[in-house]
């Protein structure tokens, strides 16, 4: 039997290559790559289409990230993407269709995929800057390859619209696919970005009709009065990116972060935050893998005490990023690791939010999986 959960942590921490017969018809019938905020691929592919996301046999999206040198790879057989180790054939796979709006344009003539992105089967994203202020210093985190994946690929709109974004929501909505929103931006002017944001949800609201935005806003970390502001927005949850937990880590591989928003910013924010959006409809976000297990394990079992939810991305050592060419945990730490930090969040009772984020929204995460496992949706 299949460790479906071990598997996606393979997949995510080895990389994946395919055959071209298995990918001939993505960006035509299934979805591809758009690259609208970072590059989790192993290696740039600039002229080549790729699969954004597939499926395991039990449902379980996993992110495509390219890597030539994995024994992972994808072969077409009786026109059936199948999934391999090296020769011994392990499951088929399912790309995801490709949704019908990433073919029309807005009323400003802008492609719609140039705006906005599905994630998963059911995540709309939108980076409404593709830009952070930390790499004008030198000073961006280790892992983040946001500003080398914009120039590298050039495939969105890099300030978006409010009213574009507008339009592309309802585009999406309308072909029955999405669940929630997910949007965020680079790290700038925390007063700008509360004005670009309220404008943002303004205008999904005003093409939808939705009182409550069904999913998650991930601003510059919102701090004080912001955070109510952001609930004014009608988002229905707050996401803030902590990173890493242990202070020490945090302050080396977020040097520009660190300097403005300390650990305890953080946990005072995301305290006060569920405060105002309710248990469950905040999100911590975690980049998995460049910690030691004690002390991002003591960061979830902190966080989900405060009744905050957690993300906590595989780390992949992308291509423009200082972190570059170093290497993840292996897969079976990975799936040990969610596997505890599942239950932590379990016992702690910590409400799902799933109408905000689910386990269809989270090819680069583990976590839903392993709740999933537990009869958590």
């Amino acid at each position: 039997m299949v460790d479906y959960l071990l598997l996606k942590a393979a997949l995510l921490t080895e990389g994946i290559w395919s055959d071209h017969e298995s990918v001939s018809e993505v960006g035509t019938r299934y979805k591809e790559q758009n690259h609208g905020l970072f590059g989790w691929d192993f290696e740039n592919h600039i002229k080549q289409k790729l699969p954004d996301d597939f499926c395991l046999p039990d449902g379980t999206v996993v992110q495509f990230r390219l890597n030539t040198k994995s024994p992972y790879h994808v072969a077409s057989i009786d026109d059936k993407p199948q999934l391999y180790y090296n020769d011994h054939a392990i499951c088929e796979v399912s790309w995801l269709r490709r949704p019908r709006y990433y073919d029309e344009k807005t009323a400003k003539g802008n492609e719609m995929i140039k705006i906005g992105q599905i994630g998963g089967k059911d995540d709309l994203f939108f980076c409404y800057q593709n830009y952070c202020s930390h790499f004008a210093k030198n000073k961006q985190c280790g892992f983040c390859n946001l500003v080398s994946t914009s120039n590298v690929y050039d495939s969105v709109v890099r300030r978006k619209d409010a009213g574009e974004i507008g339009e592309v929501t309802k585009a999406a909505w309308a072909e029955g696919d999405v669940n929630h929103v997910n949007i965020t931006g680079g790290c700038i002017n925390p007063k700008r970005e509360i004005t670009i944001v309220s404008e943002i949800f303004e205008s999904i609201r005003e093409y939808t009709g939705f009182d409550t935005v069904p999913g998650t806003l991930l601003p510059s970390p919102a701090k004080g009065d912001a955070i109510d502001k952001y609930f004014e927005t009608g988002v229905g949850s707050l996401s803030f990116a902590m990173e890493v937990w242990d202070k020490k880590y945090y302050e080396a591989i977020c040097p520009g972060k660190s300097e403005s928003t300390s650990h305890g910013d953080f946990v005072e924010s995301i305290k006060k935050a569920v405060g105002v959006f309710g248990e469950g409809n905040v999100y911590t976000i975690f980049v998995m893998g460049l910690e030691p297990k004690e002390t991002f394990l003591e960061g979830v079992n902190t966080i989900s005490e405060l009744g905050a939810n957690i993300i906590p991305f595989v780390w992949s050592p992308n291509p423009g990023s200082k972190l570059s060419g170093h290497r993840a945990p292996f897969a079976e730490w990975y799936a040990e690791t969610t596997r505890q930090a599942a239950e932590i969040v379990h016992e702690h009772k910590v409400p799902a939010g799933t109408k905000n984020h689910c386990y269809l929204c989270d090819g680069n995460s583990l976590l839903h999986d392993a709740l999933r496992e537990k009869g958590v949706v």
